[in-house]
């Protein structure tokens, strides 16, 4: 069976044990996501609302020589259709830079790319070569400085992105799992809403793995920060 029928007969089995599914592309293409999975995902509510969709370059130039099989219209397209069908999903990414022949225009089309969409999150790599594979033999390596100014900017684009999509969550009730406490502040616990954002808030009465309404009053940086509205619900 598909992933999404699995998760469709797990989600009437287990929805009473809020068993929360999430999916991951990561080892995958976005071809792999389609209307029938996004459907399913928006049908139960124990599948977490995010989904990890790597783009790794936004030149169709770069992908082609990574062996992707998707081009970077095709990956917009993708975004578009899991955003009208799940509207409120959290979308994360993975980014490469400085991959052989990444050229100034290259880099310029992920960062394009990057404007389109506003991923949540993104977790960003600077290229460097593998023993054996086809890469690291080409000719046109990328310089290390060069590399490194790009990462750069693109993780400070995305630093602004996810401020940007965070704050769409001031004023609202999120049902987060309480994870772990707080590293700044022991008072205070850590959890993640089921679109993926890490929110901090006041202890209360509540413990690890319980699942809390909690209202976001604060977007600060990257992590979200509100306080428990009602008493905890059990995980």
């Amino acid at each position: 069976l598909r992933w999404y029928r699995l998760a469709a007969e797990q989600g009437d089995a287990d929805a009473q044990n809020n068993l929360g599914l999430m999916y991951e592309n990561g080892e995958g293409v976005p071809q792999d996501i389609n209307e029938a999975l996004l459907a399913v995902m928006a049908k139960h509510s124990n599948i977490c609302n995010h989904v990890h969709l790597p783009l790794q370059s936004g030149s169709d130039n770069i992908l082609k020589r990574m062996n992707r099989t998707y081009t970077s219209d095709h990956f917009i397209n993708i975004v578009r259709k899991i955003r009208e069908i799940l509207p409120d999903a959290g979308i994360s990414t993975d980014i490469i830079v400085g991959f052989p022949g990444e050229s100034e225009k290259d880099f310029s089309a992920t960062i394009n790319v990057m404007e389109k969409i506003n991923f949540d999150s993104a977790f960003t790599f600077k290229y460097s070569p593998r023993n054996g594979t086809k890469a690291s033999g080409y000719e046109d390596q990328i310089n290390e400085d060069i590399k490194q100014k790009r990462l750069e900017q693109i993780i400070s684009l995305q630093k602004s992105h996810t401020i940007l999509r965070n704050q769409s969550y001031l004023g609202k009730i999120e049902n987060v799992l309480i994870e772990k406490q707080s590293k700044r502040n022991i008072g205070k616990w850590a959890g993640r809403t089921d679109s993926n954002k890490w929110v901090i808030f006041d202890k209360d009465h509540a413990s690890i793995k319980d699942i809390v309404p909690v209202l976001i009053m604060e977007a600060r940086g990257i992590t979200l920060h509100g306080k428990i509205i009602n008493k905890a619900k059990a995980a």
